[in-house]
């Protein structure tokens, strides 16, 4: 069909907004529509996303903005964030656009309930659209629908049916927008009893000078303390509030209760509409669905096959992004060697090996995960299983102010807690969200586990427990535990108190299950994963660059002119030893046999990493050649001079960064604070060390290897470090002289460490996705307070046992 567009429409962009019910596979047709040209971003001033994107239609030069509404039953609107989503479908938000076009896409196997948001829609007064998805399935169930009354029975509107897994009914769809935006229609027919119409007529007219649509007017009216009526007084006169509850009052009367006005007219012609415009051709037999239902939601093998696939997917998670994580690590590892040695030594190059370039890799290094994880979470909504997995596990989370959507969420966060919170958008109700959000840093992360190793290793006595434990796994089990146990007091307490909810009836639909399709599913991971890098990315790379500077200024010219000394004293000694003994070798090597033996030692023992092994590699030689021992014996000499100076210069290089650190602004932090965590049983040496793994909690190894003199390329597995620690001594103080570290000590470390929030990525993701640094703040405090006071009480008790 031609289109004919008015010359003076002919630039302009069209908005189109595009709702639905949740799971009616609105997301999958905006995908189609969209593809790629998509932008996430908020509404303005709330925290619901908000996904919009360009198409074009053939022959026509416009290009039309098409914008996600959240998935909804209604447009009746109970918390502010509810009520600016409505907003926007209305067009009563100032810096968002009124959408000149909406499309309403109904899941036509759920027609009649679909047609109760389709009547509210219709109420907004702009052209729609209705696109009656999944027509498959509905022929599939027998179902036949007459498109043509239906489309008369609704006022004449577009009904253009769909299958937008397969792409069928897109173009068509983006015509009929096309044709909506162009054409003058006759006003929406209006399915409200009249004498709700008549209520809201007489609102509109009693308040003339406001710029207020008749829609809202509609959930002024309709949504008792919503947020709509909230808005209202703050602007009406006394008289407009007093024919509100008038008008209220009357409505009751008729029909018993506000809620019962809205819904039965609706629900009425909805069925009416039904009725009339669907016919079964056969008898319906039982769906793919149902079948697939009786054995996915069965009481005992629907918890088993939940079990099973989400232990594959957290397998997933560990061991497929492992390797990438790896090569990510070893590239930035590569860059910031390059830097170091093309930038002079200085703080530039600090800056950029330290700080740019370990802060953008700490960011990019989670990536991995993210993309696995959201991949299976596309999967599992696009195919339909999500809402079984909300039923299937909603009664042991709900109790304690968690929904059953929030077990994916939580289980994610056992690999990394950002992911797990991007994860918590699968949530639909906000203090749901909320509360799954603040208590999703308390799983175990990966990150914590090098610190539970090492601390283990070092300072936790192995013996076995009943015959079959032993208790390093009883600390470790202990302090998973400690994170579940912790989050389901967080939970209940949230929603005791400042995020109340009711336990009511639950209450979900089951859709078809659906094949996904390849350009959703890339489209939903493509998203996703830039929203993490560049919202998270630039305020982790800020605080990773302030931690560099609190931990590099500054600089003391005292101990750079101290170590340049000593540094040059050993490299001058070092050249003179190798010089004597290189002469007293040439000495050696006088005959052709000997000369051979020699080059061979020499570079055998040059591939010798450290000064420890080298008698090993003498004796090796030795055996080989038992009549050349002087000549071996000759370049063993030389090459442990040479070993024994390098390694020194590397222990010099490594107790001049230790100094540096501890004369650096977060070393003098350390030591001031030093007497607030003495009641845990730290010394200024681990106060510090923790106080700089705040923006990722792993940096502790390395933090505590410069601190020991040892370098930052120490982990988890160094001996050298466990041996370090075992040996450190209190400096000063009542405790002089006694080692810092003992199991009491080990275990407060390891309990602060499995509650306090020390993630700047994961702090400013809560901050992305619950909506303001209130939240991200709320959650830092609370779990620092926790691992405070935790991390207290098991040393002081420890302490006393002996520990």
């Amino acid at each position: 069909m031609e289109l004919t567009v008015p010359k003076a429409s002919k630039t302009k962009t069209i908005t189109v907004a595009v709702c639905g019910n949740p799971n009616c596979g609105k997301t999958t047709v905006f995908n189609a529509i969209t593809g790629l040209r998509q932008k996430v971003a908020n509404y303005p001033g709330v925290t619901v996303e908000r996904t919009s994107g360009e198409f074009q239609v053939k022959d026509d030069p416009r290009t039309f903005t098409l914008i996600d509404i959240p998935g909804s039953y209604s447009l009746s609107a109970f918390s502010p964030d509810e009520y600016v989503a409505v907003q926007a479908l209305m067009g009563g938000l100032e810096m968002a656009p009124s959408p000149d076009v909406i499309v309403n896409i109904i899941d036509v196997t759920n027609l009649d309930r679909a047609l109760y948001l389709l009547f509210q829609v219709m109420e907004v007064g702009k052209p729609v659209v209705v696109g009656l998805n999944m027509m498959d399935l509905a022929e599939k169930r027998g179902m036949e629908i007459d498109l043509a009354k239906l489309s008369k029975e609704l006022g004449g509107i577009p009904v253009i049916p769909m299958v937008g897994s397969r792409g069928k009914g897109i173009i068509q769809l983006q015509e009929a927008i096309a044709r909506a935006a162009t054409e003058q229609r006759e006003p929406a027919k209006r399915f409200y009893h009249a004498s709700i119409l008549s209520a809201v007529e007489r609102l509109v007219n009693n308040q003339p000078s406001e710029r207020r649509t008749r829609a809202e007017y509609v959930r002024i009216l309709l949504d008792q303390h919503g947020p709509a009526e909230k808005e209202f007084a703050k602007v009406a006169t006394p008289d407009s509030i007093a024919l509100l509850q008038l008008l209220r009052v009357d409505l009751v009367k008729e029909f018993g209760s506000m809620t019962v006005a809205e819904t039965q007219s609706l629900t009425d012609h909805a069925t009416g509409i039904y009725d009339r415009v669907v016919k079964a051709k056969h008898a319906v037999s039982k769906s793919r669905s149902e079948k697939l239902d009786h054995f996915l939601l069965h009481p005992i093998l629907g918890p088993i096959v939940l079990v099973l696939i989400m232990g594959f997917i957290f397998q997933s998670i560990f061991s497929w992004a492992e390797p990438v994580m790896n090569v990510i690590d070893s590239i930035f590892g590569a860059i910031g060697g390059w830097a170091a040695g093309a930038i002079p030594e200085g703080p530039l190059q600090s800056l950029v090996v330290d700080g740019v370039v370990g802060g953008v890799g700490s960011v990019l290094i989670f990536l991995p995960q993210i993309i696995i994880l959201f991949l299976f979470i596309a999967l599992i909504e696009d195919s339909g299983y999500m809402p079984r997995v909300a039923f299937l596990v909603d009664r042991a989370f709900s109790w304690c102010g968690l929904s059953g959507k929030s077990f994916i969420p939580l289980l994610s966060s056992f690999a990394c807690a950002v992911p797990g919170i991007m994860a918590t958008r699968v949530i639909e109700d906000r203090k749901l969200r909320i509360i799954t959000i603040l208590v999703a840093p308390l799983m175990t992360c990966s990150a914590r586990l090098p610190v539970y190793a090492i601390m283990t290793a070092a300072f936790i006595p192995y013996a076995m427990v009943l015959g079959f434990l032993n208790t390093h796994g009883i600390v470790l089990g202990a302090l998973y535990l400690l994170g579940l146990v912790v989050a389901v007091l967080v939970s209940l307490v949230l929603k005791k108190t400042i995020l109340k909810t009711q336990s009511g009836t639950f209450m979900m639909e089951m859709p078809s299950y659906k094949i996904p399709t390849l350009q959703s599913v890339v489209v939903r991971v493509l998203n996703r994963a830039k929203s993490f890098v560049v919202r998270a990315g630039t305020t982790i790379f800020a605080i990773t660059i302030l931690i560099w500077a609190l931990s590099y200024y500054p600089r003391s010219e005292q101990i750079a002119t101290q170590f340049e000394a000593e540094i040059a004293a050993n490299q001058v000694a070092a050249e003179q030893q190798v010089s004597v003994l290189t002469a007293e070798l040439d000495k050696l090597s006088v005959d052709a046999a000997a000369r051979e033996v020699l080059l061979f030692s020499q570079a055998r023992l040059a591939i010798t990493e450290s000064s420890e092994e080298l008698p090993a590699v003498r004796d090796e030689l030795l055996a080989l050649y038992p009549a050349q021992t002087a000549v071996i014996d000759g370049a063993y000499a030389r090459q442990l001079a040479v070993t024994q100076s390098s390694e020194r210069q590397a222990e010099l290089l490594n107790d001049q960064a230790g100094a540096q650190l501890s004369n650096s602004y977060l070393g003098r932090v350390g030591r001031t604070v030093e007497p607030l965590f003495a009641p845990l049983g730290w010394d200024w040496k681990i106060t510090m060390a923790t106080l700089a793994s705040f923006p990722a909690r792993e940096v502790i190894i390395a933090t505590l290897g410069t601190i020991y003199n040892l370098g930052s390329d120490v982990d988890e597995e160094s001996s050298s470090l466990v041996d370090k620690m075992r040996d450190a001594k209190w400096e000063d103080g009542a405790k002089m002289g006694q080692p810092v570290f003992s199991p009491a000590v080990a275990l407060s470390v390891m309990v602060f460490f499995a509650l306090c929030c020390q993630c700047g990525a994961t702090v400013v993701t809560i901050k992305q996705e619950a909506g303001g640094w209130k939240y991200a703040i709320g959650a830092f405090a609370y779990m620092t307070t926790f691992a405070y006071v935790a991390a207290m009480v098991v040393y002081q008790v420890a302490s006393r046992f002996g520990y």
